[in-house]
């Protein structure tokens, strides 16, 4: 197939609940086509024509394109006629699923992500979208369950290990959220949203020193990502530690 095209998707994120920061949807690297075809289950006999796999990559690159450019629904489209032709693409599901969850489809979004699972149950991304779609309906023990499934399949998925720890905070598992954020900053150490979380967690453990350091890493990311309105945030909390008052209870 020639030239390795790499292609991205968008990724639904879950609140900083602790902050009440909404992380913006974040892009995952999705494997090349050529290990699309690599990676699927096998496709049934009357589907096995080359010609129609050809044809579903063609209309999932379409897809992929009308994702990035926002059009929504004219992306689920294609990626109903490249699922139509490959009963077996993954990653059409994902991002049919991440698409159909932006455009407020819950329930259609995690059919779909339960068939990119069926499909390649190793695909990390769709159980990771299956969490957030369970985490958004309150069903954290399920939530979870996916977080944890993602991060097995790749221990360094930042993003799990991030919206793994929100999860637990809102379970009352301070110690393993914490344990959690700190796995996401160490795969990305630029994950401002984790330091956030992390500090905010910090300051309720007592651990004040760390916490500071933490939030001023958070602010300091923030700015340098143009998000001056959680910047901001970060700076009223660190101003009420710094004046002895309690920032969360």
């Amino acid at each position: 197939m020639g030239k390795k095209t790499c292609l991205w998707i968008n990724i639904l994120a879950i609140a900083v609940s602790s902050l009440s920061l909404t992380v913006s949807p974040q892009a995952v690297a999705l494997p090349s086509l050529e290990n699309i075809e690599k990676n699927q289950a096998p496709i049934p006999s009357n589907d096995s024509q080359p010609e129609n796999r050809q044809q579903a990559l063609g209309y999932y690159r379409q897809g992929v394109t009308f994702q990035q450019q926002g059009q929504l629904e004219a992306a689920i489209a294609k990626y109903q006629e490249a699922i139509r032709l490959n009963p077996n693409m993954a990653e059409a599901y994902l991002n049919m699923g991440a698409a159909l969850a932006a455009i407020g489809k819950q329930p259609e979004a995690i059919a779909a992500y339960r068939e990119a699972i069926r499909a390649n149950p190793n695909l990390a991304e769709a159980h990771h979208n299956l969490g957030n779609a369970f985490a958004q309906q309150g069903k954290l023990a399920e939530a979870t369950q996916e977080y944890t499934q993602a991060i097995r399949i790749n221990p360094n998925y930042a993003k799990a290990h991030y919206n793994l720890g929100n999860v637990l905070a809102r379970l009352g598992e301070r110690r393993q959220a914490i344990a959690h954020w700190r796995e996401a900053i160490r795969v990305n150490p630029d994950f401002a949203e984790a330091y956030a979380n992390l500090g905010v967690t910090l300051t309720r453990q007592g651990q004040r020193r760390e916490a500071v350091e933490v939030l001023k890493k958070a602010r300091d990311l923030f700015k340098a990502q143009g998000k001056s309105d959680q910047a901001e945030q970060i700076d009223r909390i660190l101003q009420r530690i710094e004046r002895g008052t309690t920032v969360i209870t």
